[in-house]
This record gives structure tokens, sequence and C-alpha cells, in this order.
């Protein structure tokens, strides 16, 4: 009988179930005989709970992630041996059995706990185990990855697999091993928990999320700590709602803990919703200085360590005086000082050890003795807050009173140094650097190259340039390819007088261009080791995140501090520059640079309508749908007063008289002078040219008759520069002939801007200019005679307070000197003694009265060549007369020279080599005052050795230029 049994099938055909449930009522029967016999008992319903690790809602999630029924009932295990001990057949029936059960896991662990192994499974299990003992970690690891082979489920041998990785200090593959084997026993809520503890540190975020996801159970008390920790990884991922929903739950258990009070706030500030996490804290305030009992709601004690970090989140918030009065009513509730109302908000002379007793003794004696028995020293942290909310309320003195506490104090090197960095930024620079110096003193930022950066800055503004020389030295030799360090040395190098080794610091930022370095990313040996079995995601963001209008603000700050503090330092360049010095005019240009740099990438500054009035700049902030939790959020703020209900679209952001702390006014001289020594000292006049093109295109700039003139005027000189003898200087020219009408002054530029050759003369005398310079000269005989005349040009100067003459001497010879230029000398001569009837004494005009005089009996169709020579000469002697009054040695050369150029243009050449002679007399006269720009010597030399060469004396023409024309 027992043969035959044991020697069933375990499964049998359709056919063959009858029998088989034949069999099993038999089984049940014997099995309820041994009963009788046997003194059974089973396990207590508390013994059974210490095995239940989980509700039915945690099995609900467990059986998401794919695990096994049980499929045996609850007498699995001890009829199961009662069957194989009576040589029954043990049935494999697959029959669910119902979750409900609190017993469920705890069956399935002692399934598996108890499940029965191969035989040499079990030998390799003991051998590994022996092994892990006496520390034989590669015997042992063989031992167990045979185990594994046999075995996939063997719990035992993945775990110890990372404990021995553990101990060779391998963590990533120890990380690896106890997740496969944490999935083995699912229900090892606490195995979980430790391997989420792993995965985070070695920084697997995603998995050590997905570890604590199935360490927590409903029973939220004994899975607090898993959520806490899943909702710090949630924060660290950028997951706030999940982290958020995390930090609320443990709240709700703890409500008395201010670390959670903390968590949150900290995500409301990686949020940007500063005000959520300052009304947080004050509720937390409120509710301490007046609880209110009925509402049943707890939290956290409020002491100094809440104040500390809720005047923390004012300084960021920028509420420098809500965040004082904040820190001044807790303050006083905390030492019991609520009643004193005598103190003034304008000073903080209740912290003032010595100051105090002035107020104190003003009171009447109960008050002062019960005010003298309160508390008033305040905790070094909060007197910091309190220096730094006066210094962000621009009252520097009441500041600096709380400030000076922190010299008496030690190991708050970290307090030091924040204090000389704002004082830096708020620019007392003497002030911050006895913070600074303070905190370096300190070994914690010895080394810190932040805090020798500041001390550079600071020495450097206060005078002190020996020390920001070696500071800046120090900051180069940790980042020598810093184009802004290098630039700060060179200037402290100037002011110290070593001018070459500024101009080669200069000469190397010049010469230095940003290099793009590609990346080449690779992927080291190591690195597929160090790999999580749950990867992390990394959401790729498109586009930059939008900025909080806090953050822009702050950013706004920033750039305004640094631009003013380079603009600081190009002023004190100027005088330097004024008298020519290069080196410095060379760090100037520099600085001066990466200003007109930040202006020109303004788009506001450049609209398509220049004529349009500036009005600041603007930025449109497009509307778009909130969502529901944005919309909530702006409700309640909109309620507590924080924002103000603002539905416009377009908001101003700066003045319309400043940029970034300089005035208008000020950048358009940046930009004047940058194009100027540009020009001058590097001679880059296609660059200056565009700098000024750039300006022409500024509204601010243009809108401005006095600025838009003189850009032009600029416009003129780099033309003329240039030699740009066709648009460029007849456009520029025009429009201050326009601007200027009937104006000597501009009469005279017209005729600087065109220098002396034949392309210059050809330009001066074309068609175009003596048209409009005849239609001025008619609009001018027009309102002078008060008669129209054909062709006249429109009045548009106000000539209402100035006397005109009859005839304007410079208009008039401007025009007959265009006449002259086509060869039209007798025009020219007309228009001339209409002239030289009011200005006679005109020396310049006798003389271009004979010039034109002569040239007319040169002409082929003179009439009487000897009457207009000889009218010319008596100008020319005329001309010579009036010049020779209280003459200069410019004059008298001038009159030597011209009467040699006359001799020489009507051939008489010995005439004209006494006269080029004399001018070559006075040569050394020029030379030993220093005129030499104005010495004619040079043109005498030219002009004598043609005539010596035409003449055939070669030899006394090479004398003449070897001796003056030789450099």
């Amino acid at each position: 009988m027992s043969t035959r049994r044991a020697t069933r099938a375990s499964s049998r055909p359709p056919e063959h179930e009858e029998e088989e449930e034949v069999e099993d009522d038999i089984y049940d029967q014997e099995l309820e005989d041994i009963k009788k016999h046997i003194d059974f008992h089973n396990e207590s319903d508390d013994s059974e709970d210490e095995y239940i690790l989980s509700t039915s809602e945690e099995e609900d999630e467990r059986q998401q992630y794919g695990e096994a029924d049980d499929d045996y009932d609850e007498n699995y295990n001890f009829k199961d041996a009662l069957k194989g001990a009576s040589n029954f057949r043990v049935r494999n029936r697959r029959e669910k059995i119902s979750k409900s059960s609190k017993n469920y896991y705890k069956r399935k662990m002692m399934r598996a706990d108890n499940r029965e192994l191969d035989p040499e499974v079990r030998s390799n299990l003991s051998q590994a185990n022996e092994a892990f003992v006496r520390k034989d970690f590669d015997t042992a690891k063989s031992l167990y990855l045979e185990v594994i082979k046999k075995d996939a489920k063997s719990f035992t041998a993945f775990k110890a697999l990372g404990e021995i990785y553990q101990a060779q200090g391998d963590y990533n593959k120890c990380c690896s091993y106890w997740f496969l084997a944490a999935n083995i026993h699912p229900w090892d809520t606490e195995f979980w928990g430790q391997v989420a503890q792993l995965s985070a540190d070695l920084g697997h975020i995603d998995q050590a999320i997905y570890c604590y996801g199935r360490a927590i159970t409903s029973d939220v008390k004994k899975s607090c700590e898993f959520i806490l920790q899943r909702a710090l990884l949630f924060q660290e991922r950028k997951q706030f709602g999940k982290a958020l929903e995390g930090f609320q739950k443990v709240r709700q258990l703890y409500p008395q803990d201010a670390n959670i009070i903390k968590y949150l706030a900290s995500v409301y500030l990686e949020q940007k919703r500063l005000n959520d996490a300052i009304n947080l804290y004050m509720k937390v305030l409120d509710n301490n200085i007046d609880p209110n009992k009925e509402s049943g709601e707890v939290y956290p004690k409020f002491d100094w360590a809440e104040l500390n970090i809720l005047l923390e989140l004012h300084l960021q918030n920028h509420s420098w005086r809500m965040g004082l009065n904040v820190l001044k009513l807790t303050s006083r509730w905390i030492q019991d000082r609520t009643n004193e109302t005598w103190w003034s908000d304008d000073e903080d002379l209740e912290y003032d050890n010595e100051r105090r007793f002035e107020v104190l003794d003003g009171l009447s004696m109960d008050q002062r003795e019960t005010a003298v028995e309160k508390p008033f020293d305040l905790p070094i942290d909060i007197r910091f807050k309190l220096g730094c909310l006066r210094l962000g309320l621009k009252q520097k003195k009441v500041a600096m009173q709380s400030f000076d506490y922190l010299l008496e104090e030690q190991d708050v090197a970290d307090l030091h140094f924040e204090a000389g960095r704002l004082l830096e930024e708020h620019g007392h620079y003497e002030d911050g650097l006895k913070f600074l110096t303070k905190a370096y003193e300190d070994e914690e930022y010895h080394g810190s190259l932040e805090l020798t950066e500041l001390l550079a800055r600071c020495y450097f503004e206060v005078g002190d340039y020996h020390e920001s020389k070696y500071a800046y030295e120090v900051l180069l030799q940790h980042d020598p390819n810093n184009l802004d360090f290098k630039l700060s040395l060179a200037e402290n190098l100037l002011y110290l007088g070593e001018s070459s080794d500024a101009q080669k610091l200069i000469l190397e930022v010049r010469q230095s261009r940003p290099k793009e370095e590609g990346v080449d990313i690779e992927i080291d040996s190591e690195t597929s080791d160090n790999l999580s079995l749950i990867p992390n995601e990394f959401k790729k963001t498109h586009g930059k995140r939008k900025l909080t209008e806090q953050e822009k603000e702050e950013i706004e700050t920033n750039a305004t501090r640094k631009l003013l503090e380079k603009y600081g330092r190009m002023q004190r360049l100027q005088d330097a520059i004024n008298n020519g010095d290069r080196v410095a005019i060379s760090a100037w240009v520099q600085l001066a640079s990466q200003l007109i740099e930040i202006f020109a990438n303004v788009k506001s500054f450049f609209p398509r309508d220049k004529n349009r009035v500036f009005r600041g700049i603007l930025r449109y902030r497009r509307r778009k749908d909130m969502g529901l939790d944005e919309k909530l959020a702006r409700t309640h703020n909109l309620y507590l007063g924080i924002v103000p209900d603002d539905n416009n679209s377009r908001h101003t952001l700066t003045s319309k008289t400043e940029y970034r702390g300089l005035t208008y006014d000020q950048w358009f001289d940046i930009f004047a002078q940058y194009a100027v020594l540009i020009c001058r000292y590097e001679n880059k006049v296609d660059y200056a040219d565009e700098i000024v093109d750039l300006a022409l295109n500024v509204n601010v700039f243009i809108q401005d008759k006095r600025k838009e003139n003189l850009l032009r005027a600029l416009k003129l000189v780099f033309a003329v520069g240039r030699g740009q003898i066709g648009e460029s200087i007849f456009i520029y020219i025009r429009h201050f002939l326009n601007l200027n009408q009937f104006s000597p002054f501009i009469y005279k530029l017209f005729m600087c801007c065109y220098s002396s050759g034949i392309n210059f003369w050809e330009q001066i005398s074309c068609y175009n200019h003596q048209k409009y310079f005849l239609r001025q000269l008619k609009g001018y005989d027009s309102y002078y005679s008060g008669k129209d005349v054909l062709g006249m040009a429109t009045i548009t100067a106000d000539l209402s307070d100035i006397k005109l003459g009859k005839n304007h001497l410079d208009l008039i010879y401007v025009y007959a000197n265009l006449l002259g230029g086509n060869k039209s000398y007798a025009s020219t001569i007309f228009y001339l003694n209409r002239a030289y009837r009011d200005y006679n004494k005109d020396p310049i005009l006798c003389l271009m009265i004979g010039l034109n005089h002569i040239h007319r009996s040169m002409q082929r169709l003179s009439t009487n060549r000897h009457i207009q020579l000889l009218q010319g000469i008596s100008y020319i002697l005329e001309y010579k007369e009036l010049r020779s009054v209280n003459a200069t040695k410019f004059e008298l050369q001038e009159i030597e020279y011209n009467f040699g150029r006359f001799f020489h243009t009507i051939g008489l050449f010995t005439l004209a080599v006494k006269q080029y002679e004399k001018v070559l007399e006075m040569k050394d006269d020029f030379v030993d005052a220093g005129d030499e720009d104005y010495d004619m010597s040079w043109e005498a030399a030219y002009n004598l050795s043609l005539i010596y060469n035409i003449n055939g004396n070669a030899r006394l023409a090479k004398e003449i230029i070897d001796k003056y024309l030789t450099v």
C-alpha cells in the first residue's frame, strides 16, 4: 500500500480525480485521529501579529510589483509533513488563498525559509558561510555564486555577497546584491530601508526612492523615518510636490518637531516661494506668542534658532523693515519684554550695553527697576542679522554698531566673512577690510580665493595698492587665465609706477580670446561598476528655467554693483588719461569695452522708431494660464497682502534718467571717449566709427540734440582722418551747415575738412557745393534786404538778435573759392570784390583777390593779361602790408613763403629762390621753440629743390633735400 502511494505521479489525469478525492478523505480522517493523540497548540493571535509586516493595503501595493500568490492553505507545512510521513502524495494544488488573511506574509516568509533545498546547494551554502566567517572572501564569493546558479532565490547568498563586498569597500556591488536580496524577501521592510539608505549614500537617488517606497507601509508611524528620507530625496530631485507631501505626513505625526518646519521651508525656498516659507514660520511664531487652544493645532517651540531662520528668509526676500520688526517683536517676547514700547525703531539702543541706559534713565522708577532685571543680550547670529537688516535699510551707522560686536567674538569667522562681504557690496570698503582681515586670520578662510578677491578689491578701493597687488598675484596663481584679475593687477602696477609690467598685462588681456573647448564625454572602465540597478533619470529641460522677479532683482542688483565698481576704476584713471598716459588709456579702454557691451545688449535702447520718446526700459511679460496650485498660492498671498494684484503685462524696470547706476550722460561720455581713444591712440578709425554708429542708434542719445551733434562731429572727424572725401564728409558737414545757418565758424570748419591735393580739391569745388552755397548766399541777401530772391535757401536760423552786415565775409569767401576751384576766376573776382568793399583790411581776402587776378592773367582767353597781373601784384603787396602788422614768426614766414610761391608760379625763379631761402633761414627759430608743426621750411625746401633740378643744378638740389627733407 505504501509503495503504491509513494510511486504515484504528483498529478493525475481528470479521469482519476474521483479516486484522489477518496484518498484525501482517508487522509483527513487519519489526520483527525492523530490530532486527538497529539498536544497540538496553535500560535496565539499575538504571536502571529509579530510576523505581520503589512496590512492589506500594502499587500495590494506589493502585488503591483509582481509578487506571486501563496497557493497553500493555513496548515500547509504541517499537513504536507504528515502526508510525506504517511507516504501520501503531496498534491500541488494551485488554489489561491485569500490575501485578506493577516497571516499572509508570515506564511510566505515561512514557506521561503522552510523550503527544501537541493543537497548540493545546502552543502555549498554551508561551506560558503564557513569561508565567510574565517574571512576567506574569495572562496565564499565563488561558493555563493554557485549557490545562486542552482537556486536563484537564495536570499542568504545574495545578502552574504553584499556583506562581502561591503567588507571589501566596494559599496556599489554591495548595494546591487542587497537590492536583489531585498526583492527575494519583499516583505522585509527594514532591509529595504537599509538598501535605500546605502543607495542614497552612493548617489543612486532613483533607486533609493524606489527602495524607500518598498519599505514604507500603510502604518505611517512605523514608516515615518522612511517617508522623511524619501521626501528629502524627492527634494534633491526637484520633485517638490512629492517632497512636500512626504514632509506634511511626517509633520502630522510630529507637529512639534522644528526640523520638519525647516524641511518644509527649504522646499518653499527652492521653489522661490519665499513668502510661503516666511508665512510658515510666522504662523509658528504667532501660535507661540498667542496659542489658540480651541483649534487643537500643535506647533513646535519658537526660539532663537527659528528666529535666525526666519530672519534669513526676510534677508533673502529683501523685506528689511518687516524682518527688523519681527526681530524686535520676537526678541522682546523671548526675553519677556513685550510691554516695553519706549524703544525707538530707528535705533537699536536696547541691544547696546552702553547706550541702553540713556533710555532707561528717562523711565519711571518702577519701570526702570523692572527693565534693568530683564535680559537684553542677543545671540551673536541674531545680532549679525540685525546688522544685515540695518545695512539693507541703508542705515550703515546703526548697522556697524551691531557688526562691531562680531570683532569681540571668537570662532565666528563665517560671520566676519559675511559682514565684510556685505560691506564691500555696499561700497564700505574700509569697514569691510576690518572684518575680512579678521576672517583671514582663521585657518578655515586662510586659503579662500573668494576672501582673497574681496580683500584685493577693498585694498584697491582704499588706495593700498601694494596689498591689492599681492592679493591679485595670489589669485592669478590659481587662475592664470582670468582676464579681470590681470586687468586689475595692471591697474595696481600702474599706480605703483610699474608701467612696463602693466603694459605687458594689458597686452595679454587684449590678445586673449575666449576659447571654446570641446568636451568629450567618455565613460571610464570603472564607471559601469558605479551604476545602480535602477539608473538615475536625468530629464532634459527645454530652454532655461524662468527666473522669478526676486531672482531678476538680485541679478540686476549684482550687475549694477559690479558695473559701478568698474566705472569707479575708470574714473580713477581719468587724470592719467588727461596726461596722455598710454598704460592708463589701455586699461580704461578695456574697462569701457565691457561696459559698452553690457549697454549694447539692452534692446530697449535700439527701437525701430528712434523718434519715440524714451520712457525707460520696459519688459513685457506674456500672460499665461496659471495652474490650480499657482492660483491658490496667489490668492493666499493676495489675501495676506504680500503681492499687489497687478494685472498689467508690462513693467518698467529702469528710470528714464539712468541705467544700472549710471546716468545716460555718463553712458554717453563713455561711448564718446572710448571712440576718441580708440581712434587716436590705437589708430582703429574704422572700429571707432562703428562705435559712434552704435551710439547714433541709441534713442536716449539721439533724442538729445547736443549728444547727437557731438556724435556726428566725431563721425566727421573720423571721415576726415580716413580721407573719405566722398559721401561721409559731404553728409556730415552738410548736417552742420544746415543746423548752423550763416555761422562763420561752420564755414571755416567746412574749409578745414578738405585737405590739399587734387582729389580733395575736386570734391570741394563740385557742383553740389557751389549750388548749395549760392542758395545760402541768396538767402542771406534776401534776409538783409527784406526781399525775396529767386533760388534762395529757406531761412532756418534765428537771426532776430544778430546784427547782420551787408555782406557775409565767410560765406562769400567760401563760395568764391568754390568757383575758383573750377577756374571761374572772373566770377571769383566778382564775389571777392563784393566782400572787399566792406572788409578791405582783411589780408587773406587781399591774397585771394591777388591770386585770382594772377591766375586769370595766365588763362588763354585773358583780355589784358599784363593789367590783370599788375592788379594781382598790387593786391598781394597789400596782403603783405596788412599781414606784417604785429606779425608773429609764423606770419612772417607765411609772407616769405607766399611771395616765393608767387614768383615760382610766374616763372621768376631767381626771386623765388631768394624768398625760399629766407623761409629756410627761419627754420631754427621753429625748432628751438618746438613749433615744427607750423614750420613751412619743408615746403620751401621741396620747391627750391625743384627749381634747382629744372635748371640743371642737381648737386645743390641734393644738398637741400639731404639737409631739410631727410629724416
